[in-house]
Parts: structure tokens; sequence; C-alpha cells
């Protein structure tokens, strides 16, 4: 083992320079350069910064690591490693932390993969110190984290096993993405656009079928939850996926003293409201569930194929997320996902599109099986290189 401090000669904030829309120049890191856990280059700020040599000790080196050490807790502690692509110059910013390892002794991938291990993550959250909008770690602190250091021919050869199993996740990751946009295309195609079309009318939901919401019995009552065989959808378990099972059962006594309700299978389940990315996400019942109040459930219908108007809602992620209502933390209602249009085209041509998406998931789905198990490869074997 050995500390960071001894293996990172070098660890700094970026420069101060104020970035500016519109402007261009030699790129500037900022937080959102590493939110993906990668460098993204589409996320580099600009000062209109022409020479460098003023800022020539920030110019970023190959394997130089970014890490986040003043964001929201949860991102603290996400690292990017830097990899110079041709006679590129690129200023390392305020608020991301730069990482330069000495490279007689560490190989900056290895420290890279070591970065997202659970026991790293957990000395973070030692060090953090929180306050109302933001937490954030010290330099001096970070220097005092260990390392397991084997030797460098070792390190190289778990970061060249790493790099692969993450090349084939990120590969499957990126099959997944083409799908999607191919279902997007195809929906485009047929009835062209989503939200704009011209082709076919649009109608509120609330005309064709009916929407309700749920409820959570008292958990303080544990007659209401333990032994619990009723499914009970959280907004947590919306992911655009099917829902054949729940994490948490309630009773039938929780359902008759709460605002929870039975609701068929084959509903769409609507996030209202959710951390992060939550809001507007869905879930496919494959069998009857009840669900919170954070859950609009749209009931299925005669008129419409639930499938086409499934893939409708997910095809319309960021428009319903917009018509959100509040103020720090915006929310959807029910009045909103009842008054939500919906492009209408013929029921046969909602069908045609339904057995396209059918033939895609199943793809989708030998994919996703493939990247699971992958994931749990990863898991194993960061487990079994630090511990």
């Amino acid at each position: 083992m050995a500390k960071l401090g001894d293996v990172f000669p070098l660890v700094r904030n970026g420069a101060s320079i104020r970035q500016t829309d519109g402007a261009t120049g030699i790129p500037i890191t900022r937080i959102e350069t590493i939110s993906n856990r990668e460098i993204d280059r589409n996320k580099f700020g600009y000062a209109n910064i022409i020479d460098g040599s003023k800022y020539k000790d920030y110019i970023l080196q190959d394997g130089d690591i970014l890490m986040s050490h003043i964001n929201s807790e949860k991102h603290l502690g996400k690292v990017a490693l830097y990899r110079k692509q041709g006679n590129e110059q690129i200023i390392h910013g305020m608020n991301l932390l730069m990482l330069r390892a000495n490279p007689s002794v560490l190989f900056p991938p290895y420290a890279t993969y070591f970065f997202e291990t659970p026991a790293f993550l957990m000395q973070i959250q030692k060090i953090t110190k929180k306050s109302v909008n933001q937490a954030s770690f010290t330099v001096t602190a970070l220097k005092e984290i260990e390392i397991p250091l084997p030797p460098l021919d070792e390190q190289r050869r778990i970061a060249a096993v790493l790099d692969k199993v993450s090349g084939l996740i990120a590969k499957r990751r990126e099959q997944l993405d083409k799908l999607d946009k191919l279902v997007k295309a195809r929906f485009v195609e047929m009835f062209g656009g989503i939200n704009d079309s011209k082709l076919y009318p649009y109608v509120p939901i609330d005309n064709f079928t009916t929407v309700v919401s749920g409820g959570t019995p008292d958990r303080g009552n544990i007659e209401y939850w333990q032994g619990g065989t009723i499914r009970w959808v959280k907004t947590t378990e919306l992911q655009n996926n099917v829902i054949n099972d729940t994490d948490e059962k309630i009773t039938q006594l929780g359902l008759e003293n709460s605002s929870a309700k039975i609701v068929p299978a084959h509903s769409i389940v609507v996030a209202m409201y959710g951390q992060g990315k939550t809001r507007g996400m869905t879930g496919y019942l494959a069998t009857e569930c009840s669900t919170n109040q954070a859950c609009a459930c749209i009931l299925p219908s005669k008129g419409v194929n639930q499938r086409f108007l499934w893939q409708y809602m997910i095809l319309s992620y960021d428009t319903l997320r917009n018509m959100a209502k509040g103020g720090n933390q915006p929310n959807l209602n029910i009045g909103i996902i009842k008054q939500f249009p919906v492009l209408m085209p013929s029921l046969e041509l909602q069908e045609i599109f339904s057995k396209f998406v059918e033939q895609t998931d199943q793809s989708k789905l030998t994919i996703q099986q493939s990247l699971d198990k992958l994931e749990v490869l990863k898991k194993a074997l960061m487990q079994q290189y630090f511990g």
C-alpha cells in the first residue's frame, strides 16, 4: 500500500479562468468535462485564449487524471484519464483536481480503476465536508488515502484485463443505444415526427383512457408490509423497463388502508417526480401491481395499442419532463399526464410499429444479458484486484 501523496507528486486545482459562451481558442476543462468518467471533448469551456504560454503549467499531459473534488456529494471522487490526441493543448481549469503520477511507481490507468472501487469511494466519504448546496474535500486529505501498489508490470496487466472488459461493456451499451435510435428513426419515418407530426392528430390521454395514481401504506404499521404479496412499484424502479416484480410488496390490509390500488397488467407507469433523471421515466406492467403516489398509471384501453403508447411515452421523455411545474424541484402531476397529447395514427399502423419494436426488443434482450454478465465479471475482477 502507498499513500496517494507518495505516488502522485503533483495534485492541484486548475487555473482560474473566466469562461464565456461563444468564446473559442484553447479548450479548458470544467466539471462537466468528466461527467461520464471520460474526457468529453464536447463539454470544454473557452475564454478566447489563443496563446497557451501563460498557462503552460496547466496544460494537461498524457496520463493525467482529472478528479471531481467540489460537487454534489454523489459525484465526488469521479475521475477521467486524459489521453492526448495529436498536438492538442487543453488547459486544466478550476474545480477539478489534476493528479499526475510518478511513472516509475504508478501506471495511471491502474489508478483510474482503483478510483472506481467502493473502498476508495468510502474513503472519499470520510474526508468529505458538506455544505448546503455542495460538498468537497481537500488535497491534503486526499493525499492520505492509500492505494494498493503491486509491481508496475502487474499494474499494467490488471489495467489491460479491465480495459478489455470495459471495452466490451462500452460496445454493448453502444449497441443498445443504436437500437434505441433505430426505433426512434422508424417512428419518425412512419408517423412524420414525435411531438410535431403533421400527419396524424394528437389526442390527450384522458380522452381515450383512465389515469390513476397510488399511495404508500403507513411505514410504521408492520401489518401493512410484513408478509405482503401485492407488488408495489416505486419511481426508482421505472427505467423504461418491463416490470415483472417489485422490490417491495404490501399486504391486503396495507392496500385497503392507503391510497394504493391494484393496477392491471399492460398499464404504463410514469414517474411524476424523483431524483435526477427519474421524472418522466416509465415502466410497462407485465402483471398487476400497486404503486406509490409518485407514479401515474395509464390504464389499457381498447382503442390504442398499449405497446405503441408505451414507446410513444418513452420517445416523449424530454417533452414530458419539460412540462413539469414547481420551483427548485419541478414535478409532473396527474393533470399534466391526463392532458399529455399522444399522436394517434390508425390502430393498424400502431400495431405494425409495435411489432417492429418487439423485434428490436428481442435483440436488446440478448445484448442486455451479455452486458449484465460483463458487468458482473468486471465487479468480480475489481474485487479480486483491489479488495
